[in-house]
C-alpha cells in the first residue's frame, strides 16, 4: 500500500480502537485528554491541564490530583442556614474531607498550618500524639480539664512549675502523697528508704526510666 493513498479515514480505521479510547482537545491555554498512558499512574480517564502545568487529573484505579502552582482556595457555606451551627450548636457539613481506607495527610513544607473555628474537636478511636520540635503551649480563657482513665505522667527535663492564682490542691485517693528528690539518698538514705514508698523498686525504676537517655523513644 502506498503511503500517498493513506487517508485520515484509513488511519482511523486501522487504529480504530486507539482513536475510540484516546481523547485530546487542545485550546490556547489548556488541554483536555483522556484514555492515554501516563508516566507515573495508570491510564488517564480525564485530565485538564493548563499551559503552566496546573490542573485536575483523574486516573484509572482511583487516583485523582488537583494542582495549583501557588494558592488553592476552596469556599463553601456562604449561604447561612439554621444548619450552620449558629442556632443549633451543631450543623450540617459545609465542607467535608473523608477517607474510608488509608490515611489523610496534610503537609506544609515551608509555612504554618492553622485551624480556626468556633469549636475544634479532635476525636481518635485510639491514640492522639502531639509532637513538637520546640515549644508546646496550651492556653484557655476559662477552665481546662485533663481526665485520664489510667496513669498520667508529667515529666520535665529541667524545671517543672505548678502555680495557682487562688488555691492548689494535690490529692491521692488510695495512698499517702509522697515527694522525693534526687539528693534524698545522699542526705539521709536510711530515713528516706524507710519512710518513702518511692524507693521500694518499682516507683523509683519508673522515675529513672523517665530521665534515661532514651526516654520517650520507645
Amino acid at each position: 500500500m502506498s503511503l500517498e493513498n493513506v487517508t485520515e479515514e484509513k488511519i482511523r480505521e486501522i487504529f480504530k480502537d486507539e482513536f475510540e479510547r484516546y481523547y485530546r482537545r487542545c485550546f490556547p491555554t489548556f488541554e483536555v485528554t483522556g484514555g492515554g498512558p501516563t508516566d507515573q499512574h495508570e491510564q488517564s480517564e480525564y485530565c485538564l491541564t493548563t499551559q503552566s502545568a496546573q490542573g485536575i487529573h483523574f486516573y484509572e484505579g482511583g487516583i485523582a490530583k488537583i494542582k495549583a502552582n501557588k494558592n488553592l482556595e476552596i469556599y463553601s457555606g456562604y449561604d447561612a442556614s439554621i444548619g450552620d451551627g449558629e442556632s443549633t450548636g451543631e450543623g450540617g457539613n459545609a465542607f467535608k474531607v473523608e477517607c474510608k481506607h488509608g490515611r489523610i495527610l496534610i503537609t506544609s513544607k515551608a509555612s504554618d498550618i492553622e485551624l480556626n473555628g468556633r469549636n475544634i474537636s479532635i476525636v481518635a478511636q485510639k491514640n492522639i500524639y502531639l509532637n513538637a520540635g520546640d515549644n508546646t503551649r496550651i492556653r484557655s480563657g476559662a477552665d481546662t480539664n485533663i481526665l485520664t482513665g489510667a496513669d498520667m505522667n508529667i515529666v520535665a527535663d529541667r524545671e517543672l512549675f505548678i502555680g495557682g492564682g487562688a488555691a492548689v490542691g494535690i490529692h491521692c485517693e488510695g495512698d499517702f502523697i509522697e515527694t522525693t528528690s534526687g539528693v534524698d539518698l545522699d542526705v539521709a538514705p536510711d530515713f528516706f528508704d524507710e519512710l518513702s514508698g518511692f524507693y521500694d523498686g518499682v516507683p523509683m525504676a519508673k522515675i529513672d526510666s523517665f530521665f534515661s537517655p532514651n526516654a520517650g523513644l520507645d
